[in-house]
């Protein structure tokens, strides 16, 4: 004979099984899946002072973050920002003295934080062009990239050495077109970014002749927007967050940093050895910054025969997002 079971023990019986259910997974519980990450795209040179982005996106720091990045790369800073200002990208990296450049005909671009600072810009001359010394750049034509670090730094240089602007043929050019440019002779020198400098200087081997030209002046490495994406913060507020994580990472693994960066760009042992004492990796809002632009765009203005006073740099600055991530870091006068 089969036994029926009694419709009231398996009423009991399911009343129990879901107010067990509801106990473990009580109302408003998160589901297990993970959500759609946020997309985000970032326009950056590959050189060791964006190290902390390389760094975030190898260890798996954006996916924990919730968010999906793409790392477009590029030559220059300069070239980086032009990219986000066409919509190619949401963030791009690039040095205080481009931002400067920038913002005076892009008012609507943001800096976010810096988030790296180095020293390594160079001269680099030939010594078959009768170049021993720095007074010996008179009448020469000289490389260089308008709007970024290679200009500046020239500048300041020949007023250092005191050698007339007028003394010298400015060659303008992008910079990863400099080593060419100086190896085939069509320059004499190049002012440029230390990763150029560096295989300038392998290239012309013994013809090569070079000088610091930053005076241990450090230029720094900025996390620039737009205003528009701001609309936007919680993929940024991520990306800080990112960041940070890549920062402590990068403080307590200083030889792994290194072996990531040489794997990823394929930059070598020798270049990582002579650049990476000049590289600091962090992610900083500070008083310096607003000095800096402050006094790169009143020398974009002169340089351009407008002598007038610089726009307020305060307005291009947005610390919000990461006052909200670790506010110990945003450290300007408000």
């Amino acid at each position: 004979m089969t036994n029926t079971p009694h419709p009231i023990k398996s009423m009991n019986g399911l009343l129990f099984m879901a107010i067990l259910i509801l106990w473990c997974y009580p109302a408003g519980a998160q589901q297990t899946s993970s959500p759609v990450p946020l997309e985000l795209s970032l326009a950056t040179q590959a050189a060791p002072y964006s190290g902390l982005v390389l760094i975030a996106a190898e260890k798996g720091y954006f996916r924990e973050a919730g968010l999906e990045v793409t790392l477009n790369l590029y030559a220059s800073g300069k070239e980086a920002m032009e990219a986000m200002c066409q919509g190619k990208a949401h963030l791009a990296t690039a040095a205080d003295i481009a931002f400067a450049a920038k913002a005076l005909a892009e008012p609507s671009i943001r800096v976010l934080a810096s988030i790296g600072t180095t020293t390594g810009s160079q001269i680099i001359a030939r010594r078959d062009r009768g170049i021993q010394t720095p007074a010996d750049l008179r009448g020469k034509k000289i490389g260089f990239t308008a709007h970024t670090t290679s200009d500046y730094f020239l500048f300041t240089f020949l007023v250092i050495e005191n050698i007339p602007q007028e003394d010298i043929t400015f060659v303008d050019m992008p910079a990863d077109q400099q080593v060419a440019a100086l190896e085939s002779g069509a320059v004499d020198a190049v002012s440029a970014f230390e990763i150029f400098a560096f295989d300038a200087q392998k290239r012309l081997g013994a013809n090569a002749v070079h000088w610091d030209i930053q005076n241990n002046l450090a230029f720094h490495w900025l996390l620039t927007t737009k205003a528009d994406f701001l609309d936007r913060p919680e993929p940024f507020r991520r990306f800080f967050e990112a960041l940070i994580k890549a920062e402590h990472f990068v403080r307590a693994n200083d030889q792994e940093t290194r072996n990531i960066i040489s794997r990823q760009w394929g930059f070598g042992t020798e270049f990582l050895q002579e650049s990476w004492p000049k590289t600091r990796l962090s992610v900083t809002f500070g008083q310096s910054i607003v000095t800096s632009l402050r006094s790169y765009m009143g020398w974009q203005l002169r340089k351009a025969g407008q002598p007038m006073a610089p726009p307020e740099v305060l307005n291009y600055l947005h610390t919000g997002i990461l006052d909200g991530v670790a506010p110990k870091t945003v450290t300007i006068f408000r």
